[in-house]
């Protein structure tokens, strides 16, 4: 491998009454207008707290049991790193195919439910994963647990904004972003401490008490809104639309080494997959209530956002696999070496998100998510040259995950804000949504990669499959990255987006 180097959703559509849809005419005050930054009650940030403390329970589980694939694997007789593997992708299936649903049931049933019945589902499919018997079993309590996530996700948002006065409430939507990713971030850290004193379910198994805990601070911080009235029937079609697409797309991925990528059977699947995919699109723009508000793919902001969104997120979830395989299985470290290695990437993202949060409210998104995106590639770009069967951990690996760490961090959070400069108010939920499940699917996309393309993960001989993923992400990320130079210009005032 070394080379040398040449040069939420609708659950939150509206937060405040509001009638008509994306093209009904909408009266509000020009940018400009606005009043200054109100005071934040105690209160809205201890709710807001709750709310993302969950969505981080949902990313560490993402990623958590990442560090951990070849304990899961030898723990059951018989399965192979495929079968495993599912375990992964299905949860991002689950989530990205449930999240729009969610919000949908959020508003008829009560966002408060929904966030409490997720967190006492999370905590029970928690103890499901951690007391599996059978590789299917576990993979059935990692979409039980999905669908939790998912249902988490957007009402946990909703409940939070109200108390945001609404000069705050970008604020709070951005902090709230950041948490999710940045929990998948420190999982595979903290997995490995976990490991090096227990076993492999306990890593699912400690998830059920915080998800209680949860549920406890939920009881009396966060208040019950009121549905909104003369709500249309649910998009079911869309709902089964979209989850037989993306199914469908990626058991064509993984499966296809298997049956043969020039095969019927997997030609059928693929097929099944674009099929539902064009129905799902169909359907989103005819549905008076569709599960995901397309239109707003309309706005320059919002589609060039979800584009790059898509291409990097393909890379940004599932190179959390690689790196702890590569590491343990190439370099032959122990798993807490590998946890406190992986961990320089998510300091970094932590670091870069806090401070560039800040500066882009003097400067602007657009440049640091274009220098964001860039190092991203870099960083990719160093591991695909840099890394080999020598144990060079500091001067090959560290630089690239600090790098992307670094890089993510830029331009990762701040890639939703652009999308929410472009939309009114009342479609900060449904914006934020759609780059949510943007996300997912594509990282359920990426993990199918690595389990497609990784067939060998262990010893010299695992050199070229490790080759050939990380330039599948080098293209990915960037093919993004290109994409974060479309032009995109200011974003109109709300008055000019309402015309």
């Amino acid at each position: 491998m070394r080379r040398q180097i040449p040069v939420v959703l609708s659950a939150v559509r509206k937060i405040l009454p509001v009638e008509g849809s994306l093209s009904a005419p909408v009266v509000a005050e020009p940018i400009s207008a606005r009043a200054p930054l109100e005071a934040v009650s105690p209160r809205a940030w201890r709710a807001l707290w709750v709310a993302s403390l969950a969505t981080v329970l949902v990313g560490f589980n993402s990623t958590a049991t990442n560090i951990a694939l070849d304990d899961i694997q030898s723990g059951f007789v018989g399965a192979t790193a495929a079968d495993v593997g599912w375990g992964v992708v299905g949860f991002f299936i689950g989530t990205a195919a449930f999240l729009p649903l969610a919000g949908r049931l959020a508003d008829r049933i009560g966002r408060k439910r929904i966030f409490q019945l997720g967190l006492l589902v999370f905590a029970l499919s928690a103890v499901f994963s951690a007391t599996a018997g059978t590789v299917i079993t576990l993979n059935l309590s990692r979409v039980l647990q999905a669908f939790a996530g998912a249902a988490i996700l957007p009402s946990s948002l909703a409940l939070v904004l109200p108390l945001f006065p609404e000069s705050r409430r970008t604020t709070a939507v951005g902090l709230w972003s950041a948490a999710g990713p940045l929990g998948a971030g420190i999982a595979p850290g903290v997995a490995a401490l976990i490991l090096a004193s227990s076993g492999w379910r306990i890593v699912y198994l400690v998830s059920a008490p915080l998800a209680l805990l949860m549920f406890w601070a939920g009881q009396s911080l966060l208040k019950e809104l009121p549905t909104p009235p003369n709500q249309q029937k649910l998009d079911l079609v869309g709902a089964a639309a979209g989850t037989v697409a993306i199914g469908a797309v990626v058991t064509a991925i993984m499966q296809g080494r298997i049956w043969g990528y020039t095969s019927a059977l997997t030609s059928a699947v693929a097929a099944v997959g674009v099929v539902s995919f064009v129905l799902f699109l169909a359907n989103s723009f005819r549905h008076p209530e569709p599960l995901l508000n397309l239109h707003l793919l309309r706005r320059r902001g919002v589609m060039v956002a979800n584009t790059v969104n898509f291409l990097v997120g393909i890379t940004s979830q599932s190179i959390w696999i690689v790196w702890p395989l590569f590491m343990k299985n190439v370099w032959n470290f122990s798993t807490l070496q590998v946890g406190m290695g992986v961990t320089l990437g998510p300091i970094a993202a932590g670091f870069s998100t806090l401070t560039f949060s800040r500066l882009a409210d003097r400067i602007g998104s657009i440049g640091l998510c274009r220098l964001g995106t860039a190092l991203q590639v870099f960083a990719v770009f160093w591991h695909f040259t840099q890394l080999s069967a020598d144990i060079n951990f500091w001067s090959d690996f560290a630089p690239g995950i600090m790098l992307y760490g670094l890089g993510w961090g830029m331009s990762i959070p701040l890639l939703n804000g652009i999308a929410l400069e472009w939309v009114e108010e009342q479609y900060y939920g449904e914006t934020n949504g759609l780059f949510s499940t943007v996300r997912y699917v594509s990282a359920a996309i990426g993990t199918a990669a690595v389990f497609a393309l990784l067939t060998v993960n262990a010893g010299v001989e695992a050199l070229p499959y490790y080759d050939q993923i990380l330039g599948f992400f080098l293209v990915a990320s960037a093919s993004g990255a290109l994409a974060m130079w479309i032009k995109i210009g200011k974003a109109p005032k709300l008055s000019e987006m309402s015309s």
